[in-house]
């Protein structure tokens, strides 16, 4: 019963993760500007922003539950500290103690955070939602090359860290308890500008002129 309920939109229960954690959550308001955000005129969020908006959402809620009313940025900056994958594990680890400490089921949380996927099939298949394909296109573009960074460089860290581990293991060196960093910086050989490839993106590039070869 419950599949044909998800499968029916409205007619007796989520028809997707994002419906499900909205109703756990009671995020109303929150589904009532994803439409809004995603379309609107000025200062349109991404997918991935929605994402992060809904996720932080969800955290402050679950905090709220448990008595922790968090100060102002406290819960964008605990999301930041259990999300980034600029942030050390020893980091993420002491932001899962603090708030295990709270009573928040840290891991739970996790499992409901919505990827920007699941944001994109809720606006397109649940609510029927479309914006301008060449802009749709661009910040897809932008979310997908992220995220293959962040992919490689999470990868450069894990193979990194085992070859460490094994190299400290058999005694090849002496080695305590490393944290890896891997710090991928640009510069632009035509205005000078260096900064991590995130803030590159983050930015919308250097500060060379845009090439417009359609005039």
């Amino acid at each position: 019963m419950a599949q044909s309920d998800a499968k029916s939109g409205n007619a007796g229960g989520p028809s997707c993760k994002l419906d499900r954690v909205i109703d756990e959550y009671e995020l109303e308001r929150v589904a009532e500007n994803l439409q809004e955000y995603w379309t609107r005129e000025d200062e349109r969020y991404s997918l991935r922003g929605l994402a992060n908006y809904v996720n932080e959402s969800i955290l402050r809620t679950a905090m709220e539950r448990e008595g922790l009313n968090p100060l102002d940025g406290e819960v964008e900056n605990t999301y930041r500290l259990l999300t980034d994958d600029e942030v050390s594990q020893g980091v993420r680890t002491q932001a899962h103690s603090r708030l295990d400490r709270g009573g928040v089921d840290i891991d739970a949380i996790e499992g409901d955070f919505v990827s920007y996927q699941t944001v994109n099939r809720h606006l397109k298949e649940c609510l029927g939602v479309e914006r301008a394909s060449t802009e749709r296109s661009d910040s897809d573009r932008i979310d997908s090359g992220a995220q293959r960074i962040a992919a490689l460089r999470n990868r450069t860290v894990v193979v990194t860290e085992n070859t460490l581990d094994q190299l400290g293991s058999t005694g090849a060196i002496a080695l305590g308890d490393p944290d890896v960093y891997v710090d991928i910086t640009v510069t632009c050989t035509e205005c000078g500008t260096h900064a991590t490839v995130q803030e590159l993106i983050d930015e919308g590039g250097c500060e060379c002129e845009p090439t417009d070869e359609k005039s």
